[in-house]
């Protein structure tokens, strides 16, 4: 018998076509001075540099990834806002309100951040290289590991309650700063302005001040365990009775002048001058 006759051909199709463009993020239509956004939440991924948001309410927002470079954000508010990997860089941010907000691994390199408020955010990696941050509100920061404060300044600041672990202070300054109840373990002092900076029941356990300038310096309370202050200048400055030093390496440290009523633990005179002990 003869074969069957090949199957037809499918009738042409046209190419499918691409999916449809989602619809704008309609949040952005409030990008705008004094702006609430109380009821549209959504910024993420969003490229906002050189916006005006001045005065806005960006409370519980989510702003992670976003790009708010160069933006106007003064006295703006992010209360408990999620902003991490955001970019804030040479943003105005004076008496901005961050409390509470989770700013992980965001940038503030070169922004302005006077008398704004971090208490309580997650600032884990974040960094403030060349930041202003005078008379800023740094407290209770319990999730702030390995925070990069380069050049950053931090003059007259309040820093109380916090966890600055592994941070990183190159060129800051801290000139008239009070810091109360700060843990810097295994942070890394070069080049910090300390004049006229105290330091109420904070611990350096582990930290590198060595070649440190820390003239006049003020530690009342607090703890330097295993602390590196070799070749540091510690003339005039004050170690209060409840401060404990234990191990610490002052080989080349100049004292002169400084009064001490710390409780030396295991110190030895190796370690530190006679004339300290």
């Amino acid at each position: 018998p003869p074969s069957p006759p090949p199957p037809a051909p499918p009738p042409w199709q046209p190419w499918p076509k691409p999916p449809p463009s989602p619809p704008p993020n309609p949040c952005l239509a409030l990008v705008r001075p004094r702006s609430n956004f109380e009821r549209c939440r959504y910024l993420a991924h969003a490229k906002l540099d050189r916006s005006l948001l001045m005065f806005s309410n960006l409370n519980e927002v989510t702003l992670s990834s976003t790009s708010l470079v160069a933006a106007n954000l003064t006295e703006a508010t992010f209360q408990q806002a999620v902003a991490h990997d955001a970019a804030f860089d040479f943003a105005d941010c004076d008496d901005a309100d961050f409390s509470g907000a989770d700013v992980r691994r965001s940038s503030f390199r070169n922004a302005t951040l006077r008398e704004a408020a971090f208490n309580g955010a997650i600032i884990h990696r974040t960094n403030f290289s060349r930041a202003d941050l005078r008379g800023a509100s740094l407290i209770g920061l319990y999730q702030a590991q390995s925070v990069v404060l380069d050049g950053a300044n931090l003059q007259g600041t309040a820093i109380s309650n916090s966890w600055l672990i592994r941070a990183s202070l190159v060129g800051t300054n801290l000139r008239a700063a009070v810091v109360d109840d700060v843990n810097f373990r295994e942070s890394l002092f070069r080049g910090v302005d300390f004049a006229g900076a105290t330091f109420v029941d904070s611990r350096f356990d582990f930290a590198d001040l060595s070649g440190e300038k820390l003239d006049g310096v003020v530690f009342e309370a607090g703890h330097l365990a295993w602390t590196d202050l070799s070749g540091a200048s510690l003339q005039m400055a004050t170690f209060t009775a409840s401060v404990g030093l234990t191990q610490i390496d002052a080989r080349g440290a100049d004292f002169l002048a400084a009064v001490s009523e710390a409780s030396l633990g295991e110190v030895s005179s190796r370690k530190l001058p006679t004339a300290f002990l």
